[in-house]
């Protein structure tokens, strides 16, 4: 990609950098309870509120570990349920369902999904692993920004999920994410090897060859392109515009244009016309803050009990700073009489928690985050019926929010990596559609797969039933379908390919062909029957003769 030539105080920059500012106003209204659900529940994040580094932002240590386990198992929850990379999550196919089953159809959609689903494996891109790091601050932040672009030069993908504190979005009129700025920092030796020398400012170069360790602040602002004319060449010619920028001097060091939206910004429950919205993690942050604060009142009153304070009456008794161990001697501590000089401060450390109400606290937390739920999920000793109840469960509790997730993130995902390899030349073409035949996203998440299955037991339990009464009366079978038995039963394990099944047309001239040649079959036996009788009674009449020429 060629770079425009380094320019100082570009107002594309500039306005980059303004951006920023505006959108992060918009998030101020968010960020103290982000900061302390980073600090209850994902420790790994933070720095939202301040333009410092988050590299180097503190860290503070909470005091129970059960939201951040809560947490952690709901965002491996859905992982396993949304994104399975054990199973075929999506897909594509067209609006046609008869010409997606079209024989030639269904084994050119059958290579398409193979090969775009092989792009999201470990071997080709970190999706899976950058997935899960999005479901995890999805869990305790209500969303996540995440990127993704093809890396020519090592024939693989990017996929990369971004802190929230380095990301600010803005929402067109329908609600939909369609402007993201990032904010982050590199060194100068890195926005070097990054961008290249002629894209960076003098002072970063001069900075990078004395090989400064401090860090300097990036943006890219990715957004609709105003200007875009179709057919134009260069990054004024795609409808979506990159612009990366430099703080130092408000440098121009990027510019790019994109054929559809490199950026994802999945939420969980967000009303209409906000651009944040709330997770799980909201709902657990008021038991989470109280939690900690028991666990605090706990801890302080074990240290007090443990290592009471002590009422000395001057210095020359205990010194300031004294330490007081088991078998030591203290003079002075004790008037000529016996009476006590040194004594503990008289406190009750019984605060009054119990384990139980600091239990119910942690089920509370586990609660937010569908816990039991998730826990029952693979669990030894449930048959497939009982399995197959708690995918339901599953299902009736976050589905609606699962589906936002795959309009927002995993659709677009499919669709985009889909159009990245067919510019690659990775898809073979189509076989000929009737009247350009779209394409679009099919999604099956492990809970649908559940109830298909479920609905696949359901068929099998009435072949069963049905087959008793068969031998009773030949009506019964005639009311099956033997044809939509099988496509039912098909449709029932999505992770079939589509090309184990025959057409119906396919599957007729199969059947008039094994008809025919049982129809010769039985013509020949027929003829090898009339053959041997025919001998047979030739044989016969020639043995009658015989016998009337040796009477006579």
């Amino acid at each position: 990609m060629r770079h425009e030539a380094i320019s100082e105080r570009d107002p594309r920059a500039e306005e980059a950098i303004k951006r920023w500012d505006e959108l992060k106003q918009d998030r101020t209204l968010h960020e103290a309870d982000w900061e302390d659900i980073a600090r209850l529940i994902r420790p790994q994040r933070g720095g939202f509120s301040s333009n410092i580094d988050p590299a180097k932002r503190k860290h503070e240590k909470t005091l129970s570990s059960e939201p951040i386990l809560a947490a952690s198992s709901f965002a491996a929850g859905i992982y396993s349920s949304i994104t399975n990379p054990a199973n075929r999550w999506a897909g594509l196919e067209t609006p046609d369902q008869d010409f997606n089953n079209w024989q030639p159809m269904a084994e050119w959609l059958d290579v398409v999904n193979r090969r775009v689903m092989t792009s999201l494996s470990p071997a080709l891109s970190p999706f899976y692993s950058s997935t899960f790091q999005g479901y995890s601050d999805i869990a305790a932040f209500g969303q996540f920004a995440a990127y993704d672009e093809i890396d020519e030069a090592n024939r693989k993908f990017i996929d990369v999920t971004f802190s929230l504190a380095e990301c600010v979005v803005s929402i067109d009129a329908h609600g939909r994410v369609n402007e993201m700025v990032r904010r982050f920092m590199l060194t100068p030796r890195a926005a070097a090897r990054e961008y290249g020398a002629q894209a960076l400012p003098e002072k970063v170069l001069q900075a990078a060859e004395r090989g400064d360790s401090g860090r300097i602040a990036f943006f890219r602002h990715i957004a609709p392109n105003d200007q875009f004319v179709p057919g134009r060449l260069g990054a004024r010619g795609k409808p979506w515009l990159s612009v990366t920028a430099c703080e130092e001097g408000c440098a121009l060091v990027k510019l790019r244009g994109y054929d559809d939206m490199p950026v994802y910004f999945p939420r969980w429950d967000v009303d209409s016309g906000q651009m944040y919205a709330t997770g799980p993690g909201h709902i657990a942050l008021p038991n989470s803050r109280v939690l900690n604060l028991m666990e605090d009142a706990t801890i302080r009153a074990a240290q007090f009990a443990a290592n009471p304070t002590k009422l000395v009456p001057d210095r020359d008794t205990i010194p300031l700073n004294g330490v007081i161990r088991p078998g030591e001697l203290i003079y002075g501590a004790v008037t000529m009489q016996g009476n006590p000089l040194v004594r503990n401060m008289e406190n009750n450390p019984n605060i009054g928690l119990t384990i139980e109400e600091k239990r119910a606290k942690a089920e509370a937390i586990k609660d937010a985050f569908h816990y039991a739920i998730m826990s029952l999920t693979g669990r030894t000793g449930l048959n497939r019926e009982e399995t197959l109840i708690m995918e339901e469960a599953r299902l009736r509790n976050w589905a609606p929010n699962a589906d936002r997730i795959m309009e927002e993130y995993g659709a677009p995902k499919i669709e985009r990596r889909f159009k990245m390899l067919w510019r690659a030349g990775q898809i073979p073409p189509p076989p000929e559609a009737p009247n350009g035949m779209p394409l679009q996203v099919r999604y099956t998440s492990q809970a649908t797969m559940a109830l298909r299955a479920r609905e696949g037991l359901a068929i099998r339990q009435f072949v069963n039933d049905l087959a008793p009464l068969a031998g009773l009366d030949p009506r019964y079978v005639d009311r099956v379908d033997a044809d939509g038995l099988v496509e039912a039963l098909h449709d029932a394990s999505p992770t079939l390919p589509a090309r184990i099944l025959r057409s119906r047309d396919a599957a007729d001239q199969v059947a008039a062909a094994r008809q025919q040649a049982q129809q010769l079959q039985q013509m020949m036996e027929v003829a090898q029957t009339g053959g041997g009788v025919v001998k047979d009674l030739a044989t016969a009449a020639g043995a009658g003769g015989q016998g009337q020429g040796a009477a006579q």
